[in-house]
């Protein structure tokens, strides 16, 4: 399942995916945000945990914040090197191959950590979890950009899939919520929709409790149109952002976490 994110058309096509023009407005806000979100001030250090082709350690990087940047895989780390290079960041960014689920970072390295749209990729989230928590200072804060399980485009798709009488094969139902693995061969790729609730409680037991959450992406319905309803969808999404829409309809969610002081 690995193998997907070493192929430079995963990463070419993340980019028609997800960073349309359009698309960069909310980006740039819902970084921004987090960083608020977890007070963070310029010249501290945050560890990107997936930093695929490095978009937000760039974002991350721009706004001040010297960036540990790491991913599993070298095809990415190499296109992240190359787009932060051209940004002319790559003095705050420094960038190493590590896997989530068995990190070689000491206990309570880092005072901040962001995982954005990595851990629905790993069927073995609670093994991610677990890692990036104990990394976390007590007092330091984890920001997770997640897929959200009671999203409207899921609810539409169960509704249309009804109607046509074709049920969605392979899904799992999981305590973290529900999975499911798309694609064949060595092209695999591993979705979580994840139960917010569910997350918070997994954390809460890892003395960590959520301080903040707030709308994503409103959908990725776009993902399936293209030219003008694709555009008019994704200004949708930036309206909702704007709008701060309750963030259990959405199909991304940002979850902030602190972790709480040792007794």
């Amino acid at each position: 399942m690995r193998d997907v994110f070493e192929k430079k058309e995963t990463i070419s096509k993340w980019d028609d995916d997800y960073y349309h023009p359009i698309s960069l407005w909310l980006y740039d806000r819902a970084i921004s945000d987090m960083l608020r979100f977890m007070e963070i001030t310029p010249g501290e250090t945050i560890l990107d945990a997936g930093c695929g082709p490095g978009v937000h350690s760039i974002r991350v990087a721009k706004a001040g914040m010297r960036v540990c940047a790491i991913d599993i895989s070298k095809a990415m780390l190499q296109q992240a090197h190359l787009r932060a290079k051209s940004e002319r960041v790559l003095d705050r960014i420094e960038f190493h191959q590590k896997d989530l689920t068995e990190l070689d970072f000491p206990d309570a390295h880092f005072n901040y950590v962001f995982s954005w749209g990595v851990v629905i990729h790993i069927p073995d989230a609670e093994r991610a979890l677990d890692e990036l928590s104990r990394i976390i200072k007590p007092g330091g804060k984890l920001a997770l950009y997640l897929t959200n399980k009671t999203a409207l485009d899921h609810k539409i798709e169960s509704f249309v899939r009804f109607v046509i009488r074709k049920p969605k094969k392979g899904m799992k139902k999981l305590p973290l919520g529900n999975g499911i693995c798309y694609g064949k061969g060595q092209n695999k790729l591993w979705v979580w929709r994840f139960d917010a609730n569910a997350i918070t409680e997994y954390l809460s037991k890892r003395n960590f409790r959520l301080v903040n959450r707030h709308i994503g992406e409103l959908s990725q319905l776009q993902l399936r149109c293209k030219g003008l309803p694709r555009r008019a969808l994704l200004k949708i999404n930036n309206l909702a952002y704007s709008l701060n829409l309750p963030p259990h309809i959405a199909v991304g969610t940002l979850l902030v976490f602190e972790k709480r002081q040792n007794l």
